[in-house]
């Protein structure tokens, strides 16, 4: 086989490999967005009560939201550049990387400012001590309230970068 056969063929592979790595990719977050989307209804249903157990449950269903987000952005990470970032805040830079654009690996941002800025409240939620956080039922009401729309608009421009990513 001359060389411009054999370079042919190892750019064939090396495609493939791409393409198969790609198409995993896409299923790990399909897969994780199909475990976030029940906790909508779990939190449009979760029972309102005073007490600390509905709101320990209420906060314990925005914390699996946002670990479900953070999840996707690992994976996400771990498959185009080798990993989270190697920082203390590394949950925050991850986040703040995901709506970036990598030029240099011609991947667009995963997700927008604004969808990045409502996760980052979600993300603080999750932070904060989060007995201390359940007792401000003003704070978890807000998060709760977005919730629908910030998962509608997640799925949307996640399944937006998985298209990019297959190709479609």
């Amino acid at each position: 086989m001359d060389r411009q056969a054999l370079r042919h063929v190892r750019a064939m592979q090396f495609e493939s490999t791409d393409r198969r790595r790609a198409r995993r990719l896409a299923a790990v977050i399909e897969s994780e967005l199909a475990a976030m989307v029940p906790l909508v209804a779990e939190s449009a249903n979760a029972p309102r009560s005073g007490d600390i157990y509905a709101r320990r449950a209420r906060g314990s269903i925005l914390h699996d939201f946002y670990g479900g987000a953070e999840r996707i952005f690992e994976h996400i990470a771990a498959d185009l550049y080798g990993g989270v970032p190697d920082a203390a805040n590394w949950d925050q830079q991850l986040l703040t990387d995901m709506a970036r654009p990598i030029p240099e690996l011609r991947r667009p941002a995963v997700i927008d400012d604004d969808l990045r800025d409502r996760l980052a409240e979600y993300r603080g939620f999750r932070l904060l001590s989060f007995t201390n956080t359940v007792h401000d039922d003003v704070r978890l009401r807000h998060l709760e309230e977005r919730l629908p729309r910030t998962m509608d608009d997640f799925q949307a421009q996640v399944r937006t970068f998985t298209a990019w990513l297959l190709g479609t």
